[in-house]
């Protein structure tokens, strides 16, 4: 959405109130109330239908008696007056409006119906709505409140947006005192304008330098992606916690892709291929936040050079970078030789490093210390934890005051980034890091908070280097087949032998098989495929054949496959009475291999992911798989593949040889190819298990499940 579209929302020169109320501690009251008290310079025109003021000021009748058009009007009527209020001020020149009444698609099919009217009303007049069902917004750079709750005290200007769904995300961000902010946006059902928008916004606008959101859902990932575009390209970090990530609604597919890939990891590989900082949880949100805001060099690289006074603690931030997954590279012997003439004899030149508490006391030491860890070519950036919470004594916050001061005079002259953090969350010491105000050295709480927005940053960095927003490459695109689509389309369930025949059509090598109908047959078939063989049941309405007796495996001759032939109609017979039986499927049999899964899920609202992991019949109880966004190409399926569990059976474990991870990696290129081009007829695929065979020797799809999307009526 255009600056221009966006401003008479975001910076209106004049404001109406819309159920403006003489009435102290109503919607409308409060909506004037803190125009006033924010200090906004513009007109202000709180409309009653009887009273003469509001607040001091002189009321309006209606619309149509204002003395002009407004930028912007507040609307604090109940849902079921809006609509014909917005219509009224779109035909008065209004331009946009803030929403706070609840009772949308919140709330029930009406509401979701009334949103809907809301929607076309603001399409067909070019109307911009903030809300409905939020508290509103405020611009703090120009002291502008369309807000409906209290304006925290205290709320500083500052390079910080907050963009949140959600009220009390904008009411926990603004009420840290840490961070000034441009805006702070309470979005709520963003039935027009939603984040992708005001991030649009944000990538033009000169008070913002960092971005937060709180965000409940995504309507439309490709816009996103472009706003991502624009902040990247305006050098603008976006830190986002993404709620509602539960792997619940998942679960209910039939299909293990289904189940062991969930709404969360669609969301961090999302993430990943725009560049969003994702987070988990508001305190990781907050450390991420405070070094965004304040580190303006972006580290070369992913090592961290960190330095404390206190060895335990040291022990303790090995053991933190170890579980949040920070680099801490053993310094060069040339650091290592200056770190030894600055410490003191009994000191240990390493990383993390122990200054020693004679570095409390002689703060040059702490100084020749931080020089040479900034100058180690392996050292991106370069962190202090430091003892600072607020109930230190006089003395004790004077000595690490001292510490604070030399800090930010070395990070002046510093061509790396450097940060200060509390190692316990709960507050700091407002004495000890005065001196960094106004610096570029970031101050954060929490040693683990602290670390996952470091290894972020160096994340981001990252990200930012190779140029990535907007340039995932994928493989050539499959041309659908219109008997297969047609095929997909009637939404009846595949066999096994169906689905591989799909799968064989579009590049993935499957099984050798063939159907029998009875034990003569099954016979003969063994005899030609060669044994041992497999038998497995044929039927389109068992997705999981082992669950019945619907498999036998390892069969050595024509006696093994007439038994197993009987045993399995007869398992099946007790176990699924109701399911339709075409035969007995009489399969090769493949050993050797390295049993992984592959496949693909649906992921609202980004499509189909390719999900990958170990495999076999403990998939459910291991629970490892990946999961990448479609498309993807060879380079992410083998970073996809290497970020499992099962990568080192891959690799040889134990000295067994090394299977072909590349041709595995063709198959996951291949099920990426298959998602584009059928993604809209299907719900799952699920290769479970594939065996990845030696080096060389390929991949073999051993069974396979489809399931095609029901048609809509």
């Amino acid at each position: 959405m255009s600056q221009q579209a966006l401003t008479p929302l975001m910076r209106p020169r004049s404001i109406a109130v819309l159920g403006a109320s003489p009435r102290p501690n109503t919607l409308g009251n409060n909506a004037v109330a803190n125009l006033q008290r924010f200090g906004y310079a513009g007109a202000i025109f709180p409309v009653h239908p009887s009273a003469p003021e509001v607040v001091g000021l002189k009321a309006y009748a209606n619309i149509a008696s204002l003395p002009e058009a407004p930028d912007c009007a507040v609307v604090a009527l109940s849902s079921d007056k809006v609509l014909a209020t917005l219509e009224e001020a779109a035909g008065r020149g209004v331009r946009a409006a803030v929403v706070f009444a609840s009772g949308f698609a919140e709330a029930d099919a009406a509401g979701r119906a009334l949103q809907e009217e809301l929607q076309a009303l603001c399409e067909r007049t070019g109307l911009v709505v903030c809300g409905p069902n939020c508290l509103g917004l405020v611009n703090v750079t120009a002291r502008i409140s369309l807000y409906s709750s209290s304006v925290p005290e205290g709320l500083r200007a500052g390079g910080l947006a907050v963009v949140s769904h959600s009220g009390s995300g904008c009411i926990a961000l603004s009420t840290l005192g840490r961070f000034g902010m441009s805006y702070m946006v309470s979005a709520g059902n963003s039935a027009v304008v939603d984040m992708a928008g005001y991030l649009e916004f944000l990538a033009t606008d000169a008070s913002t330098r960092v971005a937060a959101l709180f965000m409940e859902q995504m309507r439309d990932p490709g816009r996103f992606a472009k706003a991502m575009a624009a902040m990247h390209a305006a050098g603008k970090p976006v830190v986002a916690l993404k709620v509602g990530r539960s792997r619940k609604g998942a679960a209910a597919s039939a299909a293990h892709t289904g189940s062991l890939a969930g709404s969360g990891e669609a969301y961090a590989d999302f993430f990943r291929r725009t560049g969003v900082i994702g987070v988990d949880d508001l305190d990781e949100m907050a450390e991420s936040i405070a070094l965004m805001l304040a580190v303006k060099k972006l580290p070369r690289g992913d090592g961290l050079g960190m330095i404390s006074v206190s060895g335990g603690e040291t022990a303790m931030l090995c053991d933190v970078a170890d579980r949040t997954g920070v680099r801490l590279p053993d310094p060069a012997e040339e650091t290592k030789a200056r770190l030894r003439t600055a410490l003191p004899g009994f000191g240990t030149a390493s990383n993390p490093l122990d200054a020693t508490g004679n570095a409390v006391y002689d703060v040059s030491v702490y100084e020749a210390c931080m020089d040479a860890l900034a100058s180690d070519p392996g050292i991106a950036l370069v962190a202090v934890a430091q003892d600072c919470s607020p109930g230190l004594s006089k003395l004790g916050s004077g000595n690490y005051r001292r510490i604070a001061e030399k800090v930010a005079a070395v990070a002046a002259r510093l061509d790396k980034p450097v940060a200060f953090f509390n190692p316990a969350a709960g507050g700091m010491h407002p004495f000890v890091i005065e001196p960094f105000e106004n610096t570029d050295v970031a101050v954060m709480q929490g040693t683990r908070g602290s670390l996952l927005a470091i290894r972020r940053l160096f994340e981001y960095a990252e990200f930012t280097r190779a140029g990535r927003a907007g340039r995932e490459t994928s493989p050539a695109a499959v041309r659908p087949d219109p008997a297969w689509r047609a095929r997909l389309g009637t939404g009846a369930p595949f066999t096994e032998r169906e689905g591989k025949q799909f799968l064989s059509a579009h590049g993935i090598p499957v099984t050798r098989e063939s159907l029998a109908t009875s034990e003569d047959e099954a016979v003969a078939a063994a005899a030609t495929l060669g044994y041992p063989v497999v038998l497995k049941v044929e039927s389109a309405g068992i997705a999981h054949k082992t669950e019945v007796g619907g498999v036998r495996v390892g069969l050595a001759d024509a006696g093994a496959v007439a038994a197993a032939y009987r045993g399995i109609l007869a398992s099946v017979k007790a176990k699924a009475p109701n399911a339709s039986v075409a035969g007995i499927v009489v399969q090769e049999m493949v050993s050797g291999g390295v049993e992984m899964i592959a496949g693909l899920s649906q992921c609202a609202p980004f499509g189909m992911g390719v999900v990958t992991g170990t495999g076999g019949v403990l998939v459910e109880l291991v629970k490892d798989a990946s999961l990448a966004l479609a498309p993807l190409d060879r380079a992410r399926a083998l970073e996809l593949i290497a970020s499992t569990r099962a990568n080192k059976l891959l690799e040889g474990f134990r000295g067994a040889q090394p299977a072909d991870v590349e041709a595995f990696a063709g198959v996951l290129v291949a099920l990426s190819s298959i998602a584009m081009a059928y993604g809209d007829l299907l719900e799952a695929i699920d290769l479970n298990p594939v065996s990845v065979l030696p080096a060389g020797r390929g991949v073999r799809v051993l069974d396979a499940l489809i399931i095609p999307q029901k048609p809509s009526l």
